[in-house]
């Protein structure tokens, strides 16, 4: 098995999120390990090398000067991770391949060729096509494809199934088609299509010019015909040497280095990958023979029994948990120095979830201090059985989410590891993605014991770390209270009109016939509008529309590309609105059914309270909060969310929230004033940015003001701002000059929170909530940019996330306090939905816009707007003199 290095470094570093160990960028490393370790598996090489590049000239560059002269490298991230990644890969005994003068495929290319010549079975795993040069006999090329997980496998058959090419007339395939990602020429006007044809009837780049004049279309041969010495430099630069004299280079087998190996996946947070590599973990801590006692029971009678002494400390440990629906293999249950009670939620031996809680709650009594690993699932079950809601006094998860909102998971081990330095025993491995039913009990239990009893000890580091991080009264009055208000939301649910629901499917559906037909018309053929290779075909090349923009794989077909093309080209306006018709279609309408619960016939919508890093909620199957308003088919889908006969839904709606915190940060005394004094603030800045008296303002200057007013607070570039108005840059940026310029405290607060986040590596919201900024100091521009931006709007938009998430545990409460049948049903950015008997709509509103308008002390009044109406999409505002009288 050779290995093109960079090339799935390159592919991992892009297709994994940002991972970090010790402040280093892992991300990269962990992914190609990943990719490694699965090649390793299912193909057990016998030898093994990665080939890497080297950084000097090689012979190419010095045959055509502007081979890769517009490459602009590797990204800083990346570049820092090749060094760890060939530390790693020497601790595990891989030979790794690198030749002065030559690309990592010439290295590719020799020893394949070698090893085949020797009569050996040779894979070549990479995600450049270049090398599908290389397909023979006894030589196998596997490409990647998406992310770090999917690899298409090319021998000489498949090679002539996908490209009708034999291995050698791919040479000559670049020689025609050029590579941009490469700066090889090639013949201009000849793509791969035309390239393919060219091949298939001449066989060759010299058989094509020897039989000029039987070459078809005119526009090819005179290209052709012009540039053939251009093709035959192309397809020199394209050929892959297989002959370089690397005698003392030669793949070695795989011999880990497991002292080094250990060491290396402690240090960088790899060790979940330790058993694939047949290597044990090494536990800190419990000891080897030190696994708290533990007993499985069946049944919950057994339960009731173990749990002999209510009121005593309890910590719940469920596995796995997260995950958009909550589904635990098994739990754990520690109370005080009782054995470890451990059941499971899955399989023959399950015991019922409902019983669980029930017991649960009835042995806890009143005062008991309830640990929990993710305590929202577990609140939103106990009210989904009609019990009463468990109220947690400590949840791992949301400690840790708040100590460290960048992380993409907060697994109990993590946060043992990372807080405790202490290794659980490792947990039976989830195979497929899913939770398989039955484990070891001996293997399991070790683990869930291990975690439950080590909550107490986190819960007193993780409680002790968010005070020392200011963030206690931000953890113990907004987002520990919020567990049981998003549970009762989530078990309330939203009400559905089924049939209305249908009858837009149908409707969408014959829309978007109708808009293919057209398309067709307009394209002379029909085609997958849905696939980006064949639309870019038909825009491009058969409509011969000007190219806007090239991806590795061909033309791109995306959303900006369509965007500049729908003024000019009625096709491009045409599949615009396809693609919004079929998303809209495919994501909220058609398996809607499947989603409403049958028992209440309402949509329970998950809300996810630790997986945004600016602290805002999100919500899952299906995603409520991501309904695309600015455009009328997208709010006619709200229409089908609806009030049950005598109740109403009311919509209560923080008006331009984060511009009022912006005020209220930057201590901006013009801002203050308007907001003060209920000005309309995008005239107000637009009088201020253009010069003007306000009762001179324009609709126009008013829109690009808000615009400027909106881009402000997401740290917009003049570029973002040229592309949302529709003008040059350098007006743009005469804008953003002026708004600053009148707005002198908004600058200086900006320039502050960049100071403030390269001194202390976050920012803060108003409530204490931190953002940490790793990318601060980058040597990456674009990296650095970004973490600027983000240490101006978190400070804004995490502010505006603490507001309402503590407007919506002061309203639960209120509504509970004062005995009202109204629910609050969804959270969707700065808005409150709730579902309100009529009776009862003049005072929910007024308590609702009460506790909203006073969730937080600013400089500025926070004001909600308030709208009522049979549907979510049918609503209109609250008569103001009923609600002040209510």
């Amino acid at each position: 098995m050779l290995i093109d290095g960079h090339s799935l470094a390159n592919r991992a570093f892009y297709a994994l999120p940002r991972l970090t160990a010790n402040e280093e960028p892992t991300g990269a490393v962990y992914g190609f390990l990943t990719m490694l370790l699965k090649l390793v598996e299912t193909e057990r090489p016998s030898s093994l090398a990665v080939a890497f590049d080297t950084p000097a000239p090689t012979f190419r560059h010095q045959q055509f000067s502007a081979y890769k002269a517009q490459r602009t490298g590797m990204p800083d991230e990346l570049a820092s991770q090749i060094p760890l990644l060939k530390k790693v890969l020497a601790g595990l005994g891989v030979t790794m391949l690198e030749a002065g003068g030559y690309e990592a495929d010439d290295i590719l290319g020799t020893m394949a060729s070698r090893a085949a010549g020797s009569g050996r079975q040779v894979i070549i795993v990479t995600g450049d096509r270049d090398v599908l040069q290389l397909v023979g006999p006894r030589i196998r090329v596997m490409l990647t494809r998406r992310g770090i997980s999917e690899l298409e496998e090319y021998d000489e058959a498949r090679l002539r199934e996908v490209y009708g090419l034999s291995p050698q007339q791919f040479i000559d395939l670049k020689g025609l088609m050029g590579d941009a990602s490469d700066n090889i020429p090639g013949v201009p006007g000849i793509g791969e299509k035309r390239a393919i044809a060219v091949l298939r009837q001449f066989g060759s780049i010299d058989g094509a010019v020897e039989h000029i004049e039987e070459v078809e279309p005119r526009s090819v041969r005179e290209a052709l015909a012009t540039h053939a010495e251009q093709a035959r430099l192309s397809r020199e630069l394209a050929t892959i040497k297989c002959d370089l004299p690397l005698d003392e280079l030669e793949p070695g087998p795989w011999r880990p280095d497991e002292e080094k190996v250990h060491e290396l996946f402690t240090r960088y947070q790899f060790k979940s990958l330790l058993p694939r590599l047949g290597l044990k973990l090494v536990p800190a801590r419990p000891p080897a023979g030190e696994v708290p006692p533990f007993c499985w029971l069946d049944n919950l009678e057994a339960l009731e029994r173990h749990l002999s002494r209510p009121g005593q400390p309890a910590c719940v440990y469920p596995w796995p948990s997260g995950g958009t629906r909550w589904q635990p293999a098994a739990v754990a249950l520690a109370f005080d120095d009782q054995p470890v009670a451990c059941l499971r939620l899955q399989g023959e031996r399950a015991v019922e979830l409902a019983g669980l809680l029930r017991v649960i709650m009835a042995r806890l009594g009143p005062g008991a201090e309830l640990v929990v690993h993710d305590a929202k699932p577990w609140v939103s079950q106990a009210l989904r059985h009609g019990l009463t809601a468990i109220s947690p006094a400590f949840d791992t998860v949301l400690a840790a989410y708040l100590l460290d909102p960048i992380r993409s998971s907060y697994r109990l081990e993590d946060s043992c590891r990372e807080y405790l330095d202490l290794e659980l025993p490792p947990a039976p491995e989830v195979r497929g993605g899913r939770t398989v039913q039955e484990y070891p009990d001996g293997e399991l239990g070790s683990h869930l014991a291990a975690g439950a009893r080590a909550l107490p000890r986190l819960q007193e580091v993780l409680a002790r770390r968010l005070a020392e991080a200011g963030m206690d009264r931000l953890y113990y009055q907004v987002e520990l209270p919020l567990v049981n208000v998003l549970g009762a939301m989530e078990n309330t649910g939203i009400a559905v009109d089924l049939q209305r629901a249908r009858d837009m499917a149908k409707e969408f559906g014959s829309n978007i016939d109708r808009l293919a037909q057209g398309i067709y018309s307009l394209a002379g053929e029909e085609f997958n509008i849905n696939s980006t290779r064949q639309l870019g075909e038909v825009l491009f090349v058969k409509l011969e529309i000007p190219v806007q923009k090239r991806t590795k794989t061909g033309y791109s077909t995306d959303a900006e590309v369509l965007e500049a093309l729908a003024p000019r080209y009625e096709i491009a306006a045409r599949v615009l609105e396809y693609r919004q018709l079929v998303k809209l279609k495919g994501t909220y309408l058609d398996g809607l059914e499947e989603l409403v619960d049958p028992a209440t016939g309402r949509l329970h919508t998950t809300f996810n309270q630790a997986v945004t890093a600016t602290g805002r909620l999100s919500s899952a199957e299906p995603n409520l909060q991501n309904i695309p308003v600015r455009m009328e088919l997208g709010r006619m889908i709200r229409r089908i969310f609806v009030a049950p006969p005598g109740a109403v839904l009311l919509a209560a709606d923080y008006s331009q929230i984060e511009l009022r915190v912006l005020a209220h940060l930057a201590r901006a005394a013009t801002l203050i004033a308007a907001f003060s004094q209920g000005e309309d603030i995008h005239s107000r800045t637009a009088a201020e940015v253009f010069g003007v008296p306000l009762a001179d303002v324009t609709r126009d200057m008013r829109n690009r003001a808000k615009a400027v007013n909106f881009g402000i607070v997401y740290g917009i570039s003049d570029y973002g701002l040229s592309q949302n108005l529709g003008v040059s840059r350098k007006e743009a940026r005469e804008y953003i000059d002026s708004y600053l310029a009148r707005y002198p405290e908004v600058r200086a607060y900006m320039e502050s929170m960049i100071k403030k986040g390269r001194e202390d590596g976050f920012v803060t919201t108003l409530l204490g909530r931190r953002r940490p900024l790793p990318d601060i100091k980058s040597r990456n521009p674009a990296l650095r940019h970004f973490a600027e931006r983000t240490a101006i709007n978190t400070p804004v938009q995490g502010s505006a996330a603490d507001i309402i998430k503590a407007a919506m545990v002061s309203v639960h409460q209120e509504l509970l306090a004062h005995r009202l049948k109204a629910r609050m049903l969804l959270q969707v950015h700065d808005e409150l939905i709730f579902e309100v008997p009529t009776g009862e709509v003049a005072t929910v509103a007024r308590l609702v816009r009460g506790c909203m308008e006073n969730a937080l002390d600013l400089q500025v009044p926070l004001q909600v707007d308030l709208k009522a109406g049979p549907t979510w999409y049918d609503m209109s505002p609250m008569d103001e003199e009923e609600v002040r009288l209510a």
